[in-house]
């Protein structure tokens, strides 16, 4: 009995008492998110654009074509955006007005970094009076700031549907983009 008391004295008082409180946490702050290439930072883009069509088939004929575009770009190098833009066209008689609404689809194929690409585009609108058109162009952008570029699609064939036969035109576009 003395052995037992003397074993549980040893247990009891030897024995420090045991904080239950756990150890301080560090507080940090959360891991940043690398940035992705899919980031755009200024995602929407207006475009002031410039057409010239130059008719290929039955009726040679000159359009021209001066309007504005607005892009959505949902990564770098995909846009999905609507164009306005007022048509001088060969009437029958006279040269004739009119207002051609598209809406577009582009991708980008970066050739170097983000100065100068290869844009792929496609366009479908409809000419009041006359019919649908379809529009598919490739060229090249240059990146003369990082918010501002410039476009030149040297050949892109567009298809006039109108109330005889469709035409086809070559067409030389040249525009200014500018990112915000």
């Amino acid at each position: 009995m003395k052995c037992l008391r003397l074993l549980l004295s040893c247990v009891f008082v030897a024995a420090p008492a045991v904080a239950a409180e756990p150890p301080p946490v560090a507080v940090t702050a959360p891991p940043s998110v690398p940035a992705t290439d899919d980031a755009v930072p200024r995602p929407l883009r207006l475009a002031f654009t410039s057409t010239s069509a130059f008719g290929v088939t039955h009726a040679k004929f000159f359009n021209q074509l001066v309007g504005a575009r607005l892009d959505y770009r949902f990564t770098p190098r995909f846009a999905f955006g609507a164009e306005l833009g007022y048509a001088n066209l060969k009437g029958k008689d006279k040269r004739v007005s009119n207002a051609l609404p598209e809406v577009t689809s582009e991708y980008r194929f970066p050739l170097n970094k983000e100065v100068v690409g290869l844009p792929l585009r496609l366009a479908l609108g409809y000419l009041p009076k006359n019919g649908p058109t379809l529009r598919i162009g490739a060229g090249f952008d240059f990146s003369v700031s990082d918010s501002t570029s410039f476009e030149l699609i040297p050949l892109e064939p567009m298809v006039w549907i109108t109330r005889d036969r469709p035409e086809v035109s070559m067409d030389a576009h040249v525009g200014v983009r500018v990112a915000f």
